[in-house]
């Protein structure tokens, strides 16, 4: 069930300029850059220069590093580095830079950046990467184009407008660029920044307040509230008042030691002997509604035989259950083989916007719609039989599965939740979030949690969205009204609620209790199977689950597996 990114509502701790992850790293939401300066020609209405830009060649000697610590309340969160690598073969000059944000509790967040100017010091190329995720960037005429690997993203750059400028998060060296390769004067300055990390460009308004030693030493006020100290055109410190936060440079700066290697690489292929083939399919759907793609998984031997849909968790994912970034393998082309290889034909599909599948609008209705498509797809297939069909849901899924099932009751003939909510939406959300607010600091938890609490409640009520959840805006306010434990009452076929007791996304008592309640008081036909030692995911977990843990690769749980399996030749043969 990777939900989207719910980072505003787990502790992000929010400083002008910089946005520090407090809740993680695969939470890290990209800031707006620290700013740049520009004045006017010498002689306009008193505007005066007080440094001239330098070259980009002459900023920094070959192999130069530089260092700065970032401090809040006195404590140590993070280091950024970056390095001058020197001119390539084409004339351009790549930088690097090295990022560690260090969070109580849990491993550093570490990514590493590549930057590439032209001799005018313009953008031309580079990338963002952690061991979660990988952003791309280039310079395409007027616009740079953002790729994550899967989505692609253009913003409007002109390079030649000194008033453009552009930093990656947290990358401390990219705002040392800005100000070196632009003159800085008396004249107040607006730039509009561009986030090399992703995310819509901001307007920034700056002014020096304070100017020493022939313009060696300068001040500046920003409208982020930050107060920036440059000498001899580099960053001394940084500093926001307001959040007690400062950034440092280090006397004696040296190149950290580690390396990132970028995401995972996920990929699905035939399983050796597999007694199962693939045909790709489209679902059928309205001129107006997005094309999905999918693919039937057919066992061999004669039919028609028994068929399953397969529906996966917010939406997020491909058919094999690939999610992210980060990358995340949820495992569920491993049941889903396992059900092909056991004479069930499988409708699998990627989601909206994933895979082979074209982006749509992002909402809870309008994926139940999808898979209305998909189970009239898998209906009419002629190796199924349309007198014994299955749909499995897993997380969010399991809600859409039981819409179908209550909606479409001949066409349905049995229901498996796999770590299906059982509680309304809200209380869900609001349980995670409290949660994850108990991993942070006790300094900035209180902080945290009054921003929480005023987020969710105004998405519940329908009032202003923060920019970073206002893609799944929509989604979270349609299934805000699902009511989980009716829906459960409705359905008249067999249903199979599977549950893991290291889920700390679904509730394994507060979640599953109420679907049994009311199956016990509508006489729905309900096999609970609870698995102590498995996750959300249905993967094994010695110790406590986290999204951390879904980036490493595990398996699913082959006992769960063969109990899904059982219970699905179960269910079809008593339909015989």
């Amino acid at each position: 069930m990777l939900r989207p990114s719910l980072c505003p509502l787990i502790g992000l701790a929010r400083v002008p300029g910089l946005l520090l992850a407090l809740a993680g790293a695969a939470c890290i939401t990209p800031p707006p850059a620290v700013p740049d300066a520009q004045t006017p020609e010498d002689g306009e209405a008193g505007a005066r220069r007080l440094r001239a830009a330098t070259d980009v060649a002459r900023i920094y000697a070959v192999g130069e590093v530089r260092q700065f610590e970032l401090r809040q309340a006195g404590q140590s969160i993070g280091t950024s580095w970056g390095r001058y690598v020197g001119p390539d073969a084409d004339g351009n000059h790549r930088f690097e830079t090295r990022i560690e944000l260090r969070i109580t509790g849990r491993a550093p967040a570490r990514s590493a950046g590549e930057l590439v100017l032209d001799g005018r010091g313009r953008l031309v190329r580079g990338f963002e990467r952690s061991d979660a995720a990988e952003l791309r960037y280039e310079r395409r005429g007027d616009v740079v184009v953002m790729t994550d690997g899967e989505r692609v993203d253009e913003v409007a750059y002109e390079p030649d407008r000194v008033d453009t400028a552009f930093m990656a998060h947290s990358a401390i060296l990219h705002a040392e660029l800005m100000f070196a390769l632009r003159d800085l004067g008396t004249e107040p300055m607006q730039w509009r920044l561009l986030s090399l990390s992703g995310g819509a460009p901001i307007e920034w308004t700056g002014r020096v307040v304070e100017s020493s030693d022939g313009g060696d030493r300068l001040q500046l006020d920003t409208s982020l509230g930050e107060t920036v100290t440059l000498t001899h055109g580099r960053i001394e410190n940084l500093v926001v008042a307001a959040n007690d936060l400062s950034i440092v440079a280090s006397l004696e700066p040296a190149w950290p030691a580690f390396e990132i290697r970028g995401p995972r690489r996920l990929t699905w292929t035939l399983p050796a002997n597999a007694r199962f083939t693939v045909r790709e399919l489209e679902l059928p759907g309205k001129p107006d509604e997005p094309t999905l793609a999918g693919e039937l998984l057919v066992p061999a031997g004669p039919g028609p035989v028994p068929g399953v849909l397969f529906l996966s968790a917010t939406g997020q994912e491909d058919r094999h259950g690939f999610a992210g970034p980060p990358p995340v393998d949820l495992g569920s082309h491993e049941l889903t083989d396992a059900l092909a290889e056991a004479g069930f034909a499988v409708l699998r599909y990627d989601e909206r916007g994933r895979g082979a599948s074209a982006p749509g609008e992002v909402g809870f209705l309008a994926q139940v719609g999808d898979a209305r498509r998909a189970l009239a797809t898998l209906s009419v297939q002629p190796e199924v039989d349309p007198d014994r069909i299955l749909v499995i849901g897993h997380g969010e899924g399991g809600l859409r599965a039981m819409v179908l099932a209550s909606e479409r009751a001949a066409d349905v003939h049995a229901v498996a939740l796999l770590a299906a909510p059982g509680r309304p939406y809200e209380q869900v959300l609001r349980a995670q979030a409290a949660a994850r607010l108990e991993e942070l600091p006790p300094d900035v938890r209180e902080q945290a949690r009054a921003q929480q609490k005023q987020m969710l409640d105004d998405l519940v009520r329908g009032r202003r969205v923060p920019p970073e959840l206002e893609p799944q805006a929509q989604w979270l306010r349609e299934i805000f009204a699902v009511r989980p434990a009716e829906l459960l009452a409705r359905l008249r076929v067999p249903v199979l609620l599977a549950q893991g007791g290291k889920d700390f996304e679904v509730d394994p008592i507060a979640d599953v209790d109420p679907l049994v309640r009311a199956a016990k008081k509508a006489r729905v036909k309900l096999e609970v199977r609870r698995y102590e030692g498995l996750d959300h995911l249905f993967k094994p977990e010695s110790g406590l689950s986290t999204p951390e843990r879904y980036r490493e690769d595990r398996r699913v749980d082959t006992t769960f597996i063969t109990d899904v399996v059982a219970w699905a030749r179960r269910v079809t043969s008593a339909r015989r």
